[in-house]
């Protein structure tokens, strides 16, 4: 068994003190200095910053989400007989027919061309009921 002993003098200006080795099972190991008080590594405070952060983007898209959910669900239970909507694929037409998942459009007035759709394609209404149309075309005519 070999035992090697070193011999650590003072540190010259401007170089840090190594530490002497350690014998460990007759191994000699050296130790990396570690000063008392020493500053953690760079950026390990941002991980306890990024959490927070992290966790408010999560609630924030959720929550909209939510919300969209919500007004496209009411718009579709508003979906009555004679409204003017365009769909998924911009087909543009009036509602003749509301089923539960099923709505059926008229999409060319002159040749009376109807088309079946699910509840789910229907994207925006862009008009009321007949009644709100003719108080619409009603006014433009008095102009």
């Amino acid at each position: 068994m070999t035992y090697v002993i070193a011999f650590q003098g003072p540190a010259l200006a401007g170089q840090p003190a190594t530490p002497a080795p350690t014998m460990v099972n007759g191994v000699a190991t050296a130790t990396p200095a570690t000063p008392t008080g020493a500053a953690p590594p760079p950026g390990s405070d941002m991980f306890w910053i990024l959490i927070p952060v992290l966790v408010m983007m999560v609630l924030f898209s959720t929550l909209s989400g939510r919300k969209q959910k919500k007004a496209r669900a009411k718009m579709l239970s508003e979906l009555r007989k004679n409204d003017r909507v365009v769909t998924a694929g911009g087909i543009i037409g009036s509602v003749v027919e509301v089923k539960p998942d099923v709505v059926v459009l008229r999409v060319d007035e002159g040749r009376e061309t109807k088309l079946t759709f699910t509840r789910d394609a229907i994207t925006t209404i862009l008009q009321g009921a007949a009644s709100e149309v003719t108080e619409v075309s009603a006014t433009k005519t008095n102009l």
